[in-house]
């Protein structure tokens, strides 16, 4: 599901302020990008915290300091510069310039916001890029804030989901009503089709070779092969699981329920088209089809 979760609090010992934010969309398994500035144990300990709250999606979760100047309050080093690596960048540039004159060429000085572009975005100093030397204490619950909020939007989300996947079990019901009513008398077309077939069969061979009674068992097997009510009971048996799951309290692993209920659901529809030869059933099954195929979009929403 998808959901956003944003949660900041100032940091009084760095006169700064941590902003945590929480993004998440649709995805079949949990995966999980992190973007912090502190040290490798911290995004461990992240990483598990929202591996407890969400069971899938592609979430992004994002840590940031604004506002500090770091330790000695300098602005470059808050920008990830250096001040050493100004010196050198001045000193390269009046070598160059001292070059370019001895070999007769004019090069134009770069103003000072030129330069300050050139040293953000030739990559952050080794100091700038080192991670924060400890996390506030307040980080792991400023998470779980952006967590509330990011659970609270997907769960508005997961109520409208649950009336659509509602509706759509509602269409398999009358689909599954619609192909009862279709397979009426179905067993005596399929016998009378096969007897055409086979009295057309025997008037090419030889009667005298065909043992009658035989012929008449094998008949009947084929008709009971064609019967399709135990198809039709599995189908009102995973409507009815499916319903459950649906009523049931919110938890992890009920998409993957529902979307294993949707592949059950398809397969005895399939079985059921088949087996049947009325155009009206046939329409039917195709319909169906079609419903279980938006189903099993939606249900990849579902943790």
């Amino acid at each position: 599901m998808t959901g956003f979760g944003l949660a900041e609090r100032g940091w009084s010992e760095r006169g700064a302020t941590v902003r945590v934010e929480l993004r998440s969309v649709n995805a079949r398994f949990l995966e999980i990008k992190i973007r912090q500035p502190f040290d490798a144990a911290v995004e461990h300990a992240l990483r598990k915290r929202v591996e407890a709250r969400l069971g899938r999606g592609r979430v992004d979760l994002s840590v940031r300091v604004e506002g500090s100047v770091g330790s000695e309050g300098d602005p470059l080093q808050a920008l990830g510069v250096e001040p050493a690596r100004v010196e050198e960048a001045l000193a390269a540039l009046s070598i160059l310039a001292d070059q370019a004159y001895r070999a007769s060429f004019q090069v134009s000085h770069p103003t000072s916001l030129e330069l300050l572009r050139f040293l953000t975005s030739r990559g952050a100093s080794p100091a700038s890029s080192a991670p924060e030397r400890g996390a506030p204490d307040f980080l792991e619950a400023l998470v779980d804030e952006a967590l509330d909020k990011l659970a609270a939007m997907r769960e508005q989300e997961g109520a409208s989901l649950a009336s659509v996947l509602g509706g759509f079990f509602d269409e398999l019901e009358a689909q599954r009503d619609a192909l009862e009513q279709a397979l009426v008398g179905e067993d005596e077309r399929l016998l009378a089709g096969l007897v055409e077939r086979t009295e057309a069969l025997l008037a090419r061979v030889d009667a005298g070779t065909v043992e009658r009674e035989r012929l008449v068992a094998e008949l009947a097997i084929l008709v009971q092969r064609g019967d399709v009510s135990e198809e039709l009971a599995r189908i009102t048996s995973h409507l009815e699981q499916a319903r459950g799951v649906l009523a049931a309290q919110a938890e992890v692993g009920q998409g993957k329920t529902l979307d294993f209920i949707a592949q059950e659901l398809l397969r005895e529809v399939t079985t059921i088209g088949s087996k049947i030869t009325s155009h009206q059933g046939s329409a039917t099954v195709i319909a169906a089809k079609r419903t279980i195929e938006r189903l099993r979009e939606q249900v990849q929403n579902v943790e």
